[in-house]
Parts: C-alpha cells; sequence; structure tokens
C-alpha cells in the first residue's frame, strides 16, 4: 500500500481563484500557482527570484490542454518574460526553500519533466526547442528525481495532470472490458477514476445505425479528424466522460455501456458495481 501525504495548501489572496502555495511536509520544495491576471501580486514574494522550474498552462485555438515548461535562475521574472504568449492563463512555479536548485539541476529537471509530460500525452507540449539534458552527478540526479517526484505530485494536487498516463503500465489484464459486436467493432476498455479509457489498438464499427445520436455521430468524425481514429482503428488510448459514451462510439449505435462492455468471464460493468456491505 503507498504511504500517505500530508500537503498544505495557502490561499494567498483568500480566494479558491488566487495565487495558491503548496507544500508537502518535511519537503525542501515549494510550489506556486499563480493566474496570468494575477502575476503582479506575486512580486513581493522573493523566494520566487530562486532558481526553478515553472509551467505556463491554457489551451489553443482547438481548446486542447496545451503547456509549456521551462527553467529559470530567475523564475518569476522568468515567468513575466512570457506574458505575450497568448494561450495561457495560468503559471505553476516550483522553487527550493534551502537555496540547493542551482541552473544544472533546473536544466535537469525541464529535461526528466518535458519527457515524462511528453510520454503521458495528457497535453500539448509547446515548447519551441527539446530540453537537453545536462551532466550532474549521480548523487544529485537521486536528489533531483525525488525532488521531481514530489513536483509532480502537487501539479496533480493542484488539478494539472500534466504526467499522469491515462492507464497506468502495471494494471492488470484482469481489469479490461470487452466489446464484440456488429460491423467490425472490436475493442477492448477499463474504468478509471476519472471515466472510461478504450485502449489504443480498439476497433469501431464500420458504418452507424441512422438512429445513433447525432452528437456521437459527431464525436465519431472528430475523433477520426483528429487522427485519434484511421482506418477505424483507435492511434492511442482515449478517455471518455463514461462506459455509454465509449460503447456508442465503439459500435455505432446508443448503448447502455454499462451492460455492453464485459469481461472475459462475461460479467458486466454493472455486475462488477460495489455493493453496500
Amino acid at each position: 500500500m503507498a504511504s500517505g501525504k500530508a500537503i498544505s495548501l495557502f490561499l494567498i489572496d483568500g480566494t479558491p481563484d488566487g495565487i495558491i502555495a503548496c507544500e508537502i511536509l518535511n519537503w525542501t520544495g515549494k510550489g506556486y500557482r499563480i493566474p496570468k491576471n494575477k502575476l503582479k501580486n506575486a512580486s513581493d514574494r522573493s523566494e520566487l527570484k530562486k532558481a526553478g522550474i515553472y509551467f505556463l498552462i491554457g489551451r489553443d485555438e482547438n481548446d486542447n490542454e496545451c503547456v509549456y515548461i521551462g527553467e529559470s535562475e530567475e523564475v518569476l521574472k522568468r515567468i513575466f518574460q512570457h506574458q505575450e504568449k497568448d494561450f495561457w492563463s495560468e503559471a505553476l512555479a516550483f522553487i527550493s526553500k534551502d537555496e540547493n536548485l542551482n541552473k544544472a539541476h533546473v536544466k535537469f529537471l525541464e529535461y526528466r519533466l518535458y519527457i515524462q509530460a511528453k510520454d503521458a500525452k495528457r497535453y500539448k507540449i509547446i515548447n519551441d526547442n527539446t530540453p537537453t539534458e545536462p551532466a550532474i552527478s549521480e548523487a544529485d540526479q537521486a536528489v533531483m528525481l525525488e525532488f521531481s517526484k514530489n513536483l509532480q505530485l502537487l501539479v496533480g494536487t493542484m488539478g494539472y495532470k500534466i504526467f499522469e498516463k491515462l492507464i497506468e503500465s502495471n494494471h492488470s489484464n484482469q481489469d479490461r472490458y470487452y466489446i464484440s459486436a456488429t460491423r467490425g467493432a472490436h475493442a477492448e476498455g477499463m474504468i478509471t477514476s476519472e471515466g472510461f479509457v478504450v485502449l489504443k489498438n480498439s476497433k469501431i464499427a464500420t458504418t452507424e445505425v441512422p438512429s445513433i445520436t447525432i452528437s456521437f455521430k459527431n464525436k465519431r468524425n472528430k475523433l477520426t479528424s483528429e487522427g485519434i481514429i484511421k482506418d477505424w482503428i483507435f492511434t492511442q488510448d482515449y478517455l471518455f466522460s463514461s462506459p455509454s459514451t465509449a460503447a456508442a462510439i465503439v459500435m455505432g449505435r446508443n448503448a447502455n455501456g454499462l451492460a455492453e462492455w464485459k469481461k472475459k468471464d462475461g460479467s458486466t460493468i454493472n455486475d462488477n458495481l460495489a455493493k453496500e456491505e
């Protein structure tokens, strides 16, 4: 069982949509969430004049979640210099309270976090250049990897799933559900805390029934135009809001996902819902 973490959130402006400071008990790091329109309010915080890592978070013209990942020896000053970037609405900044982050450390963190965000495939990363990995000692690498782990935990706590994969690599095949239906539908998926994920290489029905809800028809077309579905096959894991929406996209018709998705033993999602003892 994973060990618990004690995390504190401090609403600096006294409101949930203002500047927030975030810390983990007994960790030397500290994080800030700074709305773009409150950036000037952070100017008097001396600790943000240290070396650190920052994230600029927003959406592009197609409403895709985007992130820019950067580092600086004066993290707040660098965020100010990015104000002309139009896409972002909030910044996250992370520094060390004990003055132990130097230029090489933050460049190493930038490189590692960029790679992990890219691997997670949650956000569109809009860095102009791919960060390079600096040479630091093995001991420093170990310290920075631990720093990165806690930083990612705080990023998730503040509501940004930049580093969280849709499906963890250690999941069990026993957790998978399947649909095999007419018109070529043959798909696999899993329930997660966010909804239902249809897995890469799942096949959808090649046609739709006339009675399919127009929103499902439009969703199938959108996923195809974006390349998420190509030649009737999912090119990546994809999160749906519910098993029923996922089933409708896969089957090309309206569907009750709680009954359509089945494990290899034939049990449905409905069969496996937790029952009150």
